[in-house]
C-alpha cells in the first residue's frame, strides 16, 4: 500500500510500538501492536474496549471532542493489558486509526502504455514511471469527485493488477510485450474525518502515524485471491470485493447492527433497548428454541433489506462478471444467525455456489497475536491496521 497523504511527526525516530484505533460508533477497539525488533514480526501485546455512546468520528471536529474519552478509556485499557502480557507496561506515542466506509471513497484507476520497443525486457524505470502516472491519476480524479461529503482528500492506493498484451502477470519486471496497462485502486477520505483524527490525537497527545481506510486494511488481510469480505458494524456495513489478489471495488450501505435492532422493534412493537438486548441475545446462542424461531420470523425483514442491498452494489460493481464465491464476514453485526444463509441462498450471481466464513484468527496475516483471547470478529478491523506500519 502506497499512503498518499503525509501526517506531521514532530520526532524523527522510527517508533517500535504502536497504538490501532477503531472508532465505531458503538464502540471504540484499541490495541497496542509492537515490532519485534529480532525479526521485524509485529505483536499483539494488548487490548482495551470503551463505549462510544453513539457518536460517529467522521462527524468532524465536535464528535472528535465526544469520543476524546471513551477512546482515552479504550487506549488506557489497552496499555494496562500490555502488563500482564509483557511484563511491563507500554505506552506509544504513536497511532494509526481506521477510517470507516462511510467517510472514504474508492475508485480503480488505470493507466495504459504501448510500449515503442516491445522485444526489450520491461525494465524498473518503466514500472516506477507508470506507477507514479497512476497516483497523480488518482490524486488529481479523487480531489474533485462529483459526491457528498464535502472535500475529499487522496489517502492510499494499492496495485490491482499488471496486464501485458491483455494477459495478467504477476510483476512483469523483465517480461516483454507491446501494451503494458497498470491498475491501483486509490481512496480519498472525507476532509473533515481526516481532521477530526488529527485534532483527536492532538488532545491525547498522539502523533498520527497513518490512517488506514477500512476497505483497503481488510483487503490487505483477506486469505483468499478472489473474495468478498463483509465489515458489518453498527451503523452500516462495508463492502470490498478482491479479484485476482487485489481490491477493485469497496463501497458501503447504511444497514448494520442498529437496523437491525429498529427492524425488529419495529416488528415486534418493542423498545429500542429491548429489542438490543434481545437481538444481543440471539447472536449469542442464548434464547431457547420457542424464542428463537419467533425472531426468525420478525427478524426477517431486516435481514432481507439488508442482503439486497448488499447484492445491489456487488451487481454494479461487478458488471458482467460472475462473483468470487468466498465470501467472509467480520464485524460484531456478521454474528446475527440467518446472515450466512441469506448469503448462500442464491448461487446465480456467482462464480459457484458460495461459501461464507467468518474471517476469525485469518486477520492475523502479518501479525502475531499474544493476547490469545482476542475477539477478532470485534478487532478484526483493528488488526488489520497493521497494514499501515511506517516502512
Amino acid at each position: 500500500m502506497q499512503f498518499l497523504r503525509r501526517f506531521p511527526q514532530r520526532s524523527k525516530h522510527r517508533p517500535t510500538v504502536y497504538s490501532l484505533v477503531d472508532i465505531g460508533r458503538d464502540t471504540v477497539k484499541a490495541l497496542v501492536a509492537r515490532v519485534a525488533p529480532e525479526t521485524g514480526e509485529v505483536e499483539i501485546i494488548g487490548y482495551g474496549l470503551a463505549e462510544t455512546g453513539g457518536h460517529d468520528i467522521t462527524g468532524g471536529r465536535l464528535e472528535a471532542a465526544a469520543v476524546t474519552a471513551p477512546v482515552n478509556a479504550a487506549l488506557t485499557q489497552a496499555e494496562d493489558s500490555t502488563e500482564r502480557i509483557v511484563g511491563h507496561k507500554i505506552v506509544p506515542d504513536d497511532v494509526i486509526f481506521a477510517l470507516a466506509g462511510r467517510a472514504t471513497v474508492g475508485k480503480l484507476f488505470t493507466v495504459q502504455q504501448t510500449r515503442p520497443k516491445p522485444h526489450e525486457p520491461i525494465t524498473p524505470k518503466e514500472l516506477s514511471g507508470l506507477r507514479a502516472r497512476a497516483e497523480r491519476l488518482v490524486r488529481q480524479s479523487l480531489a474533485s469527485l462529483p459526491v457528498e461529503g464535502g472535500q475529499w482528500q487522496a489517502l492510499a492506493v494499492t496495485d490491482a493488477g499488471i496486464r501485458l498484451d491483455e494477459h495478467l502477470v504477476l510483476e512483469g519486471l523483465g517480461l516483454t510485450g507491446q501494451e503494458v496497462s497498470f491498475s491501483v485502486f486509490g481512496v480519498a477520505a472525507q476532509a473533515g474525518a481526516l481532521r477530526a483524527l488529527q485534532v483527536l490525537a492532538n488532545r491525547l497527545d498522539l502523533e498520527v502515524a497513518n490512517v488506514v481506510a477500512a476497505a483497503q486494511g481488510l483487503a490487505a488481510i483477506t486469505p483468499y485471491a478472489e473474495a468478498i469480505i463483509l465489515d458489518i458494524g453498527l451503523s452500516g456495513t462495508d463492502i470490498c470485493l478482491i479479484r485476482d489478489n487485489a481490491l477493485v471495488a469497496a463501497g458501503s450501505t447504511p444497514f448494520g447492527g442498529a437496523f437491525f435492532t429498529q427492524s425488529l422493534a419495529q416488528a415486534m412493537s418493542l423498545e429500542t433497548t429491548q429489542a438490543e438486548k434481545l437481538k444481543r441475545a440471539w447472536s449469542a446462542g442464548g434464547l431457547p428454541d420457542s424464542e428463537v424461531s419467533q425472531l426468525e420470523g420478525h427478524g426477517r425483514g431486516g435481514r432481507c433489506r439488508w442482503y439486497d442491498a448488499i447484492m445491489e452494489f456487488l451487481a454494479e460493481v461487478a458488471g458482467e462478471r460472475a462473483l468470487p464465491w468466498k465470501i467472509y464476514l467480520t464485524g460484531g453485526g456478521s454474528l446475527l444467525p440467518g446472515l450466512d444463509k441469506l448469503l448462500r441462498s442464491d448461487p446465480a450471481p456467482f462464480q459457484r455456489a458460495p461459501e461464507v466464513a467468518w474471517l476469525g484468527n485469518q486477520v492475523l496475516t502479518g501479525a502475531k497475536d499474544l493476547t490469545e483471547n482476542l475477539d477478532y470478529n470485534l478487532y478484526g478491523l483493528a488488526v488489520s491496521l497493521v497494514v499501515g506500519l511506517p516502512e
